[in-house]
Parts: C-alpha cells; sequence; structure tokens
C-alpha cells in the first residue's frame, strides 16, 4: 500500500483527484468509481472542476456508483445516487460516455444487482476506484463478514452502519439492506484510492491498514492489492 499523508482534508481531495486523473491518462476509456457521502464530496466536487477546466477528459470514459441503501432512488435525500446526480454528473459540463447510478427503489432490485454486474463486466474492470472507510472499516457496503469473493450484492446492513445512517436520515428513512459493488470487483480495479480524515476515522484506518487482513475489517483486504493508495489527513493518519 502506498501511503500519502496529507495536511487537511483540500490537500486529501486533491490528491485523490491526482491519482484519478493520471489512471485516467493512461487509460481513457476506463470505469471510474467514487464513493458518495462526506469524505469523497471536496474529491468530486475538485475531479468534476478539472473536467470543466479541461485538465481531464472524460469523454471516452464510463461511470458507475459504488452502492445504494435499498428502498431509495437518486431524488431521495441523502441517498448515494442524489449524492452523485448533484454532486459530480450535475456538475461536469463535459460529461462521462456512460454512466450507471443504482437505483435503490428499483421493482426489481435483484435485476438492479444484475444490471451493476453486466455495467462492470462490459466496461471494466475498473480503471480507478475511490471509496471512504467505515466507522467499522466497510467499502461500500460491503459489511464485516463480507466473502471476499463476491461480486455486486444486496446485504444486511450492520448496526455500526446503522447507526451512522442517523446522519443522512435522520428519523425520516431507516433502511435495512444496501446494494453494493462487491470486494472482487473493487480488487480487480486497476487502482484503488482509500480516502479517509478526521481523527475518528484514525483507529479503524490503522486497523485497515496495519492489522490482520480479515473480513471483520473489509478495508483490510486492500493490503493485498497491487496499486492502493491510503491517501488522508494528518488526523486519519495518526495511527499509521
Amino acid at each position: 500500500m502506498n501511503i500519502i499523508v496529507c495536511r487537511d482534508y483540500e490537500e486529501m481531495s486533491r490528491k485523490a483527484v491526482e491519482l484519478v486523473a493520471e489512471s485516467l491518462r493512461e487509460t481513457p476509456e476506463g470505469l471510474v468509481s467514487f464513493a458518495g457521502g462526506d469524505t469523497p464530496l471536496g474529491t468530486v466536487h475538485t475531479f468534476a472542476e478539472q473536467v470543466n477546466a479541461g485538465a481531464i477528459d472524460i469523454s471516452r470514459a464510463h461511470y458507475v456508483s459504488l452502492d445504494e441503501w435499498v428502498g431509495l432512488s437518486d431524488t431521495d435525500e441523502g441517498s448515494c445516487g442524489l449524492f452523485n446526480r448533484v454532486e459530480l454528473l450535475g456538475r461536469l459540463e463535459k460529461p462521462f460516455a456512460g454512466v450507471h447510478v443504482i437505483n435503490g427503489a428499483a421493482a426489481d432490485i435483484e435485476a438492479e444487482r444484475q444490471a451493476l454486474n453486466d455495467y462492470i463486466a462490459k466496461y471494466g474492470p475498473l480503471t480507478a476506484s475511490v471509496l471512504g472507510i467505515g466507522m467499522n472499516g466497510h467499502l461500500g457496503f460491503n459489511e464485516d463478514g463480507i466473502d471476499f469473493e463476491s461480486d455486486a450484492h444486496i446485504t444486511p446492513l450492520s448496526d455500526v452502519t446503522k447507526r451512522v445512517m442517523c446522519k443522512y436520515f435522520g428519523e425520516k428513512f431507516h433502511p435495512e439492506y444496501g446494494i453494493s459493488q462487491g470486494i472482487r470487483q473493487i480488487m480487480a480495479a486497476k487502482r484503488v484510492i482509500l480516502i479517509a480524515n478526521g481523527a475518528h476515522k484514525a483507529e479503524i484506518l490503522s486497523r485497515a491498514v496495519r492489522g490482520e487482513v480479515t473480513n471483520s475489517v473489509p478495508a483490510s483486504i486492500l493490503q493485498r492489492h497491487p496499486d492502493c493508495y491510503v491517501v488522508a489527513d494528518t488526523a486519519a493518519a495518526a495511527g499509521l
């Protein structure tokens, strides 16, 4: 693993985008994926700014979202789809060649899972996968106990994830399941970029990077990835 410690959140976001841009220069027709949520917000904004400025060319590249709460679509507040549509795709003046955003509210959620697999199979493997790390070490909705050989799947949410999700939904919505790219698909990516900021992520990031490779801390599998970058601010990197 390549560890890059940044001064602050802004530098972390810029460095992550630099790594994605490098990947797209090497593979212009590649497949890109960004996590949703608070940590990647600065990264996707910076990415969109650089695309709009002509510094990054995505005209031949495709995009796929990482995960979604089952029951939510891209019009629902707090959904990953809304994050993708508003914070990334809606900011792009020069669009991707193609996009697949998971619809967690699909009438046939199994067909939606298969559509995610099919899109990655058609345009992948992933060229650059930008991930955050959950408080239980999850990647997307690859929760603790996940099979490392999994492709796209629908999974019960862990108790830790259910507690954290309150910041997105309050009391309005209580999802029980998530739909997500699988660990096998993430590990097949040419480059993985794990971003983390804040002191609250220091312990779990240390366990993922320095601890045993175990599915009780799903992000620990990235220790075995041949081109993985951990990009963290000083607070999150305190245990590294």
